[in-house]
């Protein structure tokens, strides 16, 4: 990572920081404590995961992770960890499905439609690393969805075309 890119990472960083400060001064002095807790816990819980994210021993997977809404637009991801996990082994492949996966559905959304997503990235049985995206927003075509990205090794399943779940499993 050059300095340029490193340096437009921590403006996305401060901004999004500088976000949750003026909501938790909105609530405060609107008196809307349970709010302001709800937000605070909130803003602690992200900050665990990431910490989990950056101690993970893995570069460019937990890179491309933590840009992600700055560079997709039209998506929101949120990520979960679940236990200390040691992401360097399978760093250069975790990126090159998440990148092949985001190719993939980009074929199949609308612009004006905003998709969320969570990432849960857990060890499995033997050692396997394990991750669940789970994606909410109308996908056109979604059985051509689910077929191409089984082509490509992933497990897809979509419901009523607006909600996708990909399973990955990494030995």
């Amino acid at each position: 990572m050059e300095e340029k890119e490193i340096i437009e990472l921590l403006r996305h960083k401060r901004h999004d920081w500088m976000n949750q400060i003026q909501l938790l001064q909105g609530y405060a002095t609107l008196g809307k404590q349970d709010r302001l807790l709800a937000q605070m816990e909130e803003i602690k819980e992200e900050a665990e995961e990431e910490r989990k994210l950056l101690n993970s021993d893995a570069l460019k997977f937990p890179l491309w992770l933590l840009s992600f809404n700055w560079v997709h637009k039209t998506y929101r991801l949120r990520y979960f960890i679940r236990g200390e996990v040691d992401l360097s082994r399978h760093d250069p492949t975790l990126l090159a499905y998440g990148k092949r996966m985001i190719e993939i559905m980009d074929g199949h959304i609308g612009n004006e439609e905003l998709y969320e997503g969570t990432c849960t990235i857990y060890v499995g049985g033997q050692d396997t690393l394990g991750l669940s995206w789970e994606w909410e927003g109308l996908f056109h075509e979604p059985e051509r969805l689910k077929e191409t990205l089984n082509e490509e090794g992933f497990i897809a399943t979509i419901f009523d075309s607006k909600e996708l779940s990909i399973e990955m499993t990494i030995e």
